[in-house]
């Protein structure tokens, strides 16, 4: 049954597409717009408040991103817990071409969560020990449920407002692997051996502008 599932999982990557709801294009106007990086833009959903849509800018190649959405669903289908992700939810056709949707990370009053890049820079010294407690948290919850990361640098995650003094950190970028062959989806020993070296190898660099965050964030144990 395993063997099925693995030669499932190698199919082209263009299967993901069967998520895609054939319908009538949702529009993308420029006041959606809510955020940009390297490849992709992200919008606000049109016609509901509790999601956004991510789409590639014009020209960039679509392999790393079919990948990235193809994990999100081998995370769904093992049952993974999403209080620290933004759940993927399909792909719809938009204005701007096939586009990817996702909880918007909002706080108890509706708003649209601030980035960790945004609370650091306000160099709270309470806010800063209590974060780094945080992020060491969410580290631990990512090796146990060995969920791959590439990039948890701090506009990656936000800080999610549950209610009075009590928040969350929520990762909404860099989740996933580049393999086209996904052995980090099955295996967690490999999965927790990627995301330990990702960590081990990058997180003095992705908190660099912060030096008393970085000093203070620890490497995972060589396993």
């Amino acid at each position: 049954m395993q063997g099925k599932q693995f030669r499932d999982e190698l199919r082209p990557l263009c299967t993901t597409l069967r998520d895609v709801k054939m319908s009538e294009k949702l529009s993308l106007p420029p006041q959606l717009f809510m955020a940009e990086g390297t490849d992709r833009k992200c919008f606000r959903h049109p016609t509901d408040e509790r999601r956004c849509i991510k789409v590639l800018h014009p020209g960039t190649r679509a392999g790393k991103f079919w990948r990235e959405l193809h994990y999100y669903r081998s995370l769904q289908h093992r049952g993974v817990g999403f209080s620290h992700l933004a759940p993927y939810r399909g792909m719809v056709e938009t204005s701007l071409g096939r586009g990817a949707m996702f909880d918007l990370v909002l706080d108890d009053d509706a708003r649209i969560s601030r980035s960790l890049h945004h609370y650091l820079a306000q160099n709270d010294r309470e806010f800063n020990a209590w974060v780094v407690e945080k992020i060491e948290c969410l580290k631990q919850e990512l090796y146990d449920q060995w969920v791959v990361f590439y990039d948890l640098n701090p506009t990656n995650i936000l800080v999610r407002r549950l209610g009075y003094d009590e928040y969350r950190l929520v990762v909404i970028d860099g989740i996933g692997h580049h393999h086209l062959v996904p052995l980090a989806s099955y295996s967690a020993r490999l999965a927790r051996k990627k995301l330990v070296r990702a960590w081990n190898r990058s997180y003095q660099q992705w908190y660099s502008a912060f030096p008393s965050i970085s000093r203070a964030l620890k490497p995972y144990p060589a396993i």
